[in-house]
């Protein structure tokens, strides 16, 4: 679920005890929309992670490191301008609202001590971050003009204007206020109704509220007895003073569901896993959700180069495949040729076509002729487009042949960016990308030369094996021809693009659920991942080979066996877990 005005009460709690009264020591911008600013109070040091994100908009401490730009953004550069060693002197929620102020006290231009907020809105696609003076605005990290927003501009030299609030916090109101409130639209359901009134109030909130009463959500709002109506307010003021910070979980696929910052009943069933703090929770569950939404709007423009290569490729080879049809039939050019050069004495005047007997089958046959031409001519024409089409179909088996294998390396590459997890795995994508011609090559910084290739997944079969399984065609040249010893088995998706997937076997023979549970992850990683019953080849290493000038990735190899296999998530989860357990 998106921050509510619960998550962002106590995360000003966490903020405003580790925060007030330190020193902003650097700030970064490693995203377009994202701000990490470095934080020291007593002796402890902070990443303060503030995001803007359409999808995952957030502020909390981090522990991991985010590459940034080689060169700040303008708003970066401001900011360090404004707010470098200045004091955070206050970190507040505007009422019970998803905004977060944090006011700074920094030396100005005159060296003199000047009070700037720092103001984060946590609206889905209407967050931002904005630096006030004053109650002007100086920035802001995404500027909203008249065209995009008639209610408010956010532009510098703007004086500042709150975001509308339709909404009350249900903490400042008595019962009667707020029984008026809820009851204002009689006709909406109870938890739409909750959800609408007062701030910060999410759908899970509201239905945990409903089901902490026995109400049934499908009821209007004037449904309900007056008694229950003053206990949602109850329930709303317990909830916010008993913190719960847990990540929820699917019990049998491990799959994150949700997130919250109060104990949540509805969620019972499922597996949770509790947290000290609020960021703690947050990192571990924005880690992968906001690292697979950066990571997809980073492929999209690569993903579409390669669709449109792509299709390219398809349209090609359908083309190809028309012009060998069209050279297969060269023979009838022969057999019109010699029939023509055979009967050249019966053939006088110019005309349209002439039925001749055919001499291989005796059958009549009716052979176009251009008038324009003697009959001689016509035959000399049919044996010219003759030897045209067999010299062509060399070529064009060999065309077909290139633009096969093009379609299938771009498939790959296709296949590799569904399994990109981090920005290092993109990386090597792109360079490989940038080695083959396909995009424009970039300069990489020293820190980007220096990192090491990104290393394959490991899981672990029931009978205690290492599976490796590669994720992009640099990992699994990698792992094929450099980490893989010559008797571990190797494993890949028959005639499709996928990982390539190695057991290692330390001098010992796989039972066959490992061969079986190998198979399985090598069907899941690729193309075939859908599929019902995927043929998978299975060899040892030493059978693999890698041609000369071959692309990244690609191997030939001999000597398999095949297995069917159909490949579950649920299997890949429990493979997964078994190398922590």
């Amino acid at each position: 679920m998106p921050l509510d005005g619960f998550a962002v009460h106590h995360l000003q709690h966490e903020l405003s005890k580790a925060l007030v009264g330190g020193k902003i020591n650097k700030i970064y911008q490693p995203e377009k929309d994202e701000l990490i600013l470095n934080i020291t109070n007593k002796k402890s040091k902070y990443e303060l992670l503030i995001s803007a994100n359409n999808n995952h908009p957030r502020i909390h401490f981090i522990t991991a490191t985010k590459e940034n730009p080689q060169s700040p953004p303008m708003f970066c550069m401001l900011l360090r301008k404004k707010l470098s060693n200045g004091i955070i002197t206050a970190v507040r929620q505007i009422e019970f609202d998803r905004i977060v102020e944090l006011t700074v006290t920094s030396k100005d231009e005159l060296f003199d001590f000047s009070e700037k907020k720092l103001l984060v809105e946590i609206m889905g696609r209407h967050s931002n971050i904005i630096l006030l003076e004053n109650g002007i605005i100086t920035d802001s990290i995404k500027r909203i003009n008249r065209f995009v927003s008639s209610f408010r501009e956010v532009l510098p030299g703007r004086s500042y204007v709150a975001p509308p609030m339709n909404k009350r916090d249900f903490s400042s109101l008595d019962d009667e206020e707020f029984k008026k409130l809820l009851l204002s639209a009689p006709d909406k359901k109870i938890d739409k109704a909750v959800m609408d009134s007062f701030q910060g109030i999410s759908k899970l909130i509201a239905r945990e509220v409903c089901n902490r009463l026995d109400i049934n959500t499908e009821f209007a709002a004037s449904d309900i007895p007056e008694s229950l109506i003053c206990k949602i307010k109850n329930i709303l003021t317990v909830l916010k003073g008993s913190p719960k910070y847990c990540i929820y979980k699917d019990p049998d696929s491990k799959e994150i569901k949700d997130f919250s910052t109060v104990a949540i009943t509805l969620f019972d069933g499922m597996e949770a896993s509790c947290y000290p703090d609020v960021s703690q929770m947050l990192e571990d569950y924005y880690r992968l959700k906001d690292s697979h939404q950066r990571i997809k709007e980073r492929t999209a423009s690569i993903s579409q180069i390669i669709g449109n290569k792509l299709e390219r490729n398809y349209n090609k080879l359908n083309k190809l495949t028309e012009d060998r049809k069209n050279a297969e039939d060269a023979d009838k050019f022969r057999l019109y040729a010699d029939m023509l050069y055979a009967n050249l004495y019966a053939l006088k005047s110019p005309v349209k076509e002439v039925v001749l007997d055919n001499f291989t089958d005796g059958t009549k046959i009716t052979i176009p002729l251009d008038i324009r031409k003697t009959p001689g001519e016509n035959a000399k024409k049919y044996y010219d487009r003759y030897n045209k089409a067999k010299r062509a179909l060399s070529y064009i088996d060999e065309q077909t042949q290139k633009t096969k294998e093009e379609i299938y390396y771009l498939e790959s590459i296709l296949d590799s960016i569904s399994k990109c997890d981090s920005i290092g795995e993109l990386r090597e994508i792109k360079d490989e990308l940038a080695e083959n011609g396909l995009i424009k090559s970039y300069k990489k910084s020293k820190k980007n030369q220096q990192q090491s290739l990104s290393a394959p997944d490991v899981f672990r079969s029931s009978e205690g094996y290492d599976i490796l399984v590669g994720k992009n065609n640099k990992q699994n040249d990698m792992l094929t021809t450099k980490t893989a010893s010559k008797d571990d088995l190797w494993f890949h998706v028959k005639d499709q693009p996928g990982s390539h997937v190695v057991v290692r076997c330390e001098g010992k023979t796989p039972g066959e659920a490992t061969i079986f549970e190998a198979a399985m992850l090598a069907a899941y990683f690729s193309k075939a991942k859908m599929s019902s019953n995927a043929a998978v080849d299975y060899t040892l290493i030493k059978f693999v080979k890698k041609p000369k000038s071959a692309k990244a990735g690609m191997v030939i190899y001999t000597d398999n066996k095949t297995v069917y296999v159909t490949p579950s998530e649920k299997k890949v989860t429990d493979l997964k877990n078994n190398m922590t357990s």
